[in-house]
């Protein structure tokens, strides 16, 4: 009887082992198939290093308001040293102009997202693209001196990779204003309407200029009402570059309003929808992070989500907010007479580097 028993536990235990073993196998073949199925996942998004569309020469000399052979205007006074802070993490949005068979490679937008790990805050700072500054040294080119948002199309160009334009410009940030940026993630604009899509519109609240301007002067738009409003994709991406009944300074306060909208919509979402609308938008997007680089932040910025505060910021900060801190001025540029804005970069710098909780 002793013996039975004792068979019928070795029974009992081989068996408990052999089922830990088939479960070990399906967590691990689980896990395997959830690491494989997230790479793939993320190898949708397009590399910077991939080839773009590039400027004649021409093109660049328009761009740059003079020729090789000028003499270029030297850069003022740099930060000494840009490093970044352990507790803040940089990406620059950029929304580029470029389509299909247009030759307009400037970014339209230009939108540092900061996140800051100590204060949950994730501040939108928009650097306005008539801001005319000290261009860096890049790919062999000496300094220059032009509008901000020529920077993409000429390091593009020089290289002839977007990974050449995110880098000039990202070299440019920090040179004038000493804030170092991480990464950046890259649209376009049929890139922005399809997001904008897939997320069943983004809702804003339409002044009434804005809505006359809208159903009178955009040809692509109908007729639109004052008041809170849910925007197609063409409809958002009209609303994000109106201008001429204002200013830009109002129109990138518009393209932040845009983006804080779609934050809140994604707080509402379930893990489904979120995969999803990933598995729609990724794609679309082109970003010099690594998989691995977009995995650690996932996981660590995912639970701030709910929780985190959105600041929102303009460089240059206007004179009411930062005295003396910008001016504009007409200048000869693409041989006509352009307004531009100056500012002061060092004013500006140490403005936004306390604003972000940047530790100097």
């Amino acid at each position: 009887m002793e013996e039975k028993q004792e068979e019928n536990g070795k029974e009992r235990k081989r068996a408990i082992w052999i089922a830990m073993g088939i479960l070990g196998s399906l967590v691990l073949a689980a896990v395997i198939g959830g690491i494989c199925y997230w790479n793939a996942m993320l190898n949708l998004m397009k590399s910077p290093a991939e080839t773009v569309p590039t400027l004649s020469q021409e093109e660049v000399e328009a761009l740059l308001g003079t020729t090789e052979e000028a003499e270029p205007t030297q850069a003022q006074e740099t930060w000494p040293q840009v490093t970044s802070d352990e507790n803040i993490t940089n990406i620059m949005l950029v929304g580029q102009s470029w389509r299909e068979g247009e030759e307009n490679m400037l970014s339209d937008t230009m939108i540092l997202c900061s996140i800051n790990r100590q204060t949950k805050t994730l501040s939108l700072v928009s650097f306005m693209r008539d801001l005319y500054v000290p261009l860096p040294a890049y790919a062999g080119h000496g300094p220059g001196r032009n509008r901000i948002n020529v920077c993409y199309a000429l390091g593009s160009t020089w290289t002839r990779t977007s990974q050449g334009g995110m880098e000039m410009l990202a070299k440019c940030v920090e040179q004038n204003f000493g804030i170092h940026v991480d990464h950046t993630i890259e649209i376009g604009f049929d890139t922005f309407t399809s997001i904008i899509d897939a997320m069943g519109g983004v809702e804003v609240e339409l002044t009434e200029a804005e809505a006359e301007y809208l159903t009178n002067h955009v040809g692509y738009v109908g007729e639109m009402q004052p008041g809170y409003q849910t925007l197609d994709g063409t409809e958002a991406l009209a609303y994000a570059r109106i201008r001429k009944i204002d200013s830009d300074r109002q129109r990138t306060a518009r393209q932040r309003s845009l983006i804080t909208s779609l934050l809140d919509k994604c707080r509402e979402m379930g893990l489904r929808e979120l995969h999803d609308l990933a598995t729609t938008i990724l794609p679309m997007i082109t970003t010099d992070m690594t998989n691995k680089e977009i995995t650690n932040y996932i996981w660590e910025f995912l639970p701030m989500v709910k929780e985190i505060k959105v600041a929102s910021l303009t460089c240059p900060a206007d004179n009411e907010t930062l005295p003396g801190s910008m001016w504009g001025k007409t200048i000869e540029l693409y041989g006509y007479p352009s307004s531009v804005i100056e500012c002061n970069t060092a004013l500006n710098g140490r403005y936004l580097r306390y604003a972000l909780g940047i530790k100097d």
